[in-house]
């Protein structure tokens, strides 16, 4: 590890030992040299610290008791020494010039809290052609910028395709640590309300897909991106102006929506119910969301 590095990289992990390996050394692996690599392992009871072991001084390891993703990647990047921070997940793998991409277009764009690119999937141990965000919008975003409507529309930022100024991530508090899905939202749109972001054209990581994604639990999920929006209007009220009091409504509608849907699946009539409440309450005029409470209404009776 370098001794003045130019980027931190932080991994959080939790009982991955099966993926990390794979992971540090696509890092380990980089074109870009001069950065150094903290491992915060977040109260794993696997063979995560035997793994981290074999590493030895090539990689700095942080141990704590079970806190959350976000606890721990804030930990890892109170120990940071570099101005800028890369948060990768443990159970994804970096491409080879992920850090050289992401420095090189910062240093072109330096008033920038944070700059991110984009990612594609793993397909097995090979990357597949589908990308996270689509090529299309992916041109557009590099070519007219970044607006707050393209972070809300569709959550597009993934930490592991960002690159962030450790004096913006302290600046607007980190990642918010009762977050364990949803924090790459909250914190994309926290800084770019209060800093300038750009977007690069370009795939820098690849998203390992498995049944261990916590991004499957589709209840928190939504529960936490309704949080995150909520979140949003009240810490910066000009969000709903920007965005439009219409397309804020009916983003949280959709996501209630469906959290009711999940909930009726399951059998939570009651939860379903109060869900959907509130998406009509949201949208009134959605014929759909009307639809469905009439029919749950008539099946209760």
């Amino acid at each position: 590890m370098s001794d003045n590095p130019k980027i931190s990289v932080v991994i959080a992990t939790y009982n991955r030992a099966d993926f990390l390996q794979e992971t540090i050394d696509s890092v380990l692996r980089q074109s870009f040299r001069d950065y150094e690599l903290i491992v915060v392992d977040d109260g794993s009871t696997d063979d995560t610290r035997t793994v981290l072991e074999a590493y030895g001084s090539r990689i700095c390891c942080i141990y704590q008791e079970n806190r959350g993703p976000s606890a721990a990647r804030n930990l890892g990047v109170r120990h940071a020494r570099a101005p800028w921070i890369a948060i990768q997940d443990s159970d994804d793998l970096c491409a080879i010039d992920y850090l050289e991409s992401l420095y090189d277009f910062a240093c072109q764009h330096q008033n920038c809290g944070m700059i991110f690119a984009n990612g594609a999937y793993l397909g097995g141990k090979e990357p597949t052609k589908e990308t996270i965000i689509p090529n299309s919008k992916s041109r557009r975003l590099a070519q007219d910028g970044v607006r707050l409507v393209d972070l809300f529309e569709k959550s597009i930022v993934r930490l592991q395709a960002s690159l962030i100024a450790k004096e913006c991530y302290d600046a607007v508090g980190g990642l918010d640590e009762s977050l364990r899905i949803s924090m790459d939202l909250d914190l994309a749109f926290r800084i770019f309300m209060v800093y300038p972001v750009a977007y690069l054209d370009k795939v820098v990581f690849y998203y390992r897909r498995h049944e261990g994604n916590i991004g499957r639990n589709q209840e928190q999920r939504l529960g936490e991106n309704i949080r995150v929006i909520d979140k949003l209007i009240r810490e910066f009220p000009q969000a709903r102006t920007t965005l439009g009091q219409e397309r804020v409504a009916r983003r949280l509608a959709y996501r209630y929506y469906r959290l009711a849907k999940g909930r009726w699946k399951e059998g939570r009539k009651e939860g379903a119910r109060e869900a959907l409440s509130r998406a009509v309450a949201l949208s009134p005029f959605a014929l759909k969301y009307r639809f469905y409470k009439l029919q749950w209404d008539l099946i209760q009776r």
